[in-house]
């Protein structure tokens, strides 16, 4: 897989930067969760890697949290970086961390952090601890099975969920950084400098003239690979530039949508995407969509020109009749019942420029009723699912015109022939979208 920089792609009105490794993580499937993934650089090698908690005692110790005591120490494996030991913990509950060279000064805890870990058992179990100290983790690895397991207990155990597409080997394409078989598409349609088509070779912040011909011209070399499906990273209609002056980059990547229902022109058209499928088909390969339904484009502004997170707690949502409500309340999420609102039922107050109020498609996109206008995301907590990704504008997937307008988006792209979706940012919409969405989809499908 060619690599790609993408740290310029998500430039927005505030010129901030968000790299996409949170979108281009995860699992390719119907439903894949988003994720991020941190790489740090190996630490010196310890002398000592102990085990100290509250469970000291109970495995020879003499005290609990000491972390120099040999009898909680693991050993080093094949892999130096990766020390382990087997140790048989008793039923209880119990907190604790690794510990480097006999001291708390270096010490790791949950998610390789400084939280405690927490264990509980139901019973005598064996445990393979082991710690990597390239990623400062720690697992856990039952070696026998307690808790009264009997064999009425069978029927709880079932095969891994595995989604249709999952027997697949994927080849994962950027289509604008992969081949160029018509340069009459390079500019989108538009005229004018860079900021004005987003074209740029020289830059890679700015589009190359990748484009589903490239990509179609070289079908027999994907297939040569061992390829059974091809997944294009999002292929929707972006707005072509977001930032200025020295910030500004363009929508190659695919995540500032503003049409979902026709491919990028810098791209091609849609019949190119059906020329696509049909020869992928053809030559026994499938074609998968990343797609998206947290956000769209940069659009929407606020008035008070203002863009910290405002939690609900501070400013709840209210209703048309003033009257404040959650949207992430069961009564509400995805039902009939959702309130009407009005401008003044946000915590900003939401403002589209003219020259925008119609750019995205479907036009009930264009409601900025129908967005969180909260603020840009701190990526914890409330802000999750309410905030903006760094100023993309974040909609309010608890009401059910969005839900019931994603349907139609993607049904409509299942009946085109796209074969499947790797669905981005997934932890990002409320559950409720996602228990109506996908059995839709799957039913469509």
């Amino acid at each position: 897989m060619v690599s790609v920089d993408l740290g310029r792609s998500l430039m927005t009105r505030s010129g901030r930067h968000l790299t996409r490794s949170t979108a281009l993580g995860g699992v390719i499937a119907l439903v894949a969760l988003s994720s991020a993934m941190f790489i740090q650089s190996a630490a010196a090698a310890p002398t000592t890697v102990t085990l100290a908690g509250d469970l000291q005692s109970e495995l020879g110790c003499a005290a609990d949290w000491d972390p120099a005591c040999a009898k909680t120490q693991l050993d080093v494996t094949a892999d130096p970086e990766v020390f382990a030991a087997t140790f048989t913990v008793p039923a209880g509950s119990f907190a604790y961390k690794i510990t480097i060279n006999g001291s708390f000064d270096e010490s790791y805890g949950a998610n390789g952090g400084k939280d405690d870990m927490k264990l509980v058992l139901a019973g005598d179990t064996q445990l393979i601890v082991s710690y990597d100290n390239t990623t400062h983790r720690t697992s856990l690895t039952p070696t026998t099975v307690t808790g009264g397991y009997t064999a009425a207990d069978d029927a709880l155990l079932r095969q891994p969920v595995r989604q249709a597409g999952a027997q697949n080997q994927y080849y994962f394409v950027m289509t604008d950084r992969f081949g160029n078989g018509n340069s009459a598409n390079d500019q989108g349609g538009l005229t004018g400098d860079r900021i004005a088509t987003g074209f740029d070779p020289t830059d890679k912040g700015f589009y190359q003239g990748g484009d589903l011909k490239g990509l179609t011209d070289q079908l027999d070399y994907i297939k040569g690979l061992g390829t059974s499906a091809i997944w294009l990273t999002p292929s929707f209609k972006n707005k072509p530039v977001q930032g200025a002056g020295a910030d500004a980059s363009a929508g190659y990547h695919g995540y500032w949508i503003t049409d979902f229902t026709q491919i990028d022109p810098h791209l091609g058209t849609n019949e190119e995407l059906k020329a696509l499928i049909t020869q992928a088909h053809t030559k026994g390969m499938k074609v998968f969509f990343d797609i998206i339904t947290n956000h769209t484009a940069d659009v929407i502004d606020y008035t008070q020109k203002t863009y910290d997170y405002i939690p609900k707690a501070t400013s709840p949502y209210k209703d048309a009749a003033g009257q404040p409500f959650d949207p992430s309340d069961l009564k509400y999420a995805n039902t009939d019942a959702f309130p009407a609102m009005n401008l003044a039922s946000f915590p900003y107050t939401p403002v589209v420029p003219n020259a925008e109020s119609n750019v995205k498609v479907p036009a009930w996109l264009n409601n900025p009723f129908l967005y969180h206008n909260r603020g840009d995301s701190l990526f914890s907590g409330e802000s999750n699912t309410f905030g903006d990704f760094v100023g993309l504008d974040d909609l309010m997937t608890e009401n059910p015109v969005v839900e019931k307008g994603f349907e139609d988006i993607y049904k409509a792209w299942v009946d085109f022939g796209v074969d499947g979706f790797r669905v981005d940012t997934v932890k990002h919409v409320n559950t409720e979208f996602w228990q109506k969405w996908t059995p839709a989809i799957m039913a469509e499908a």
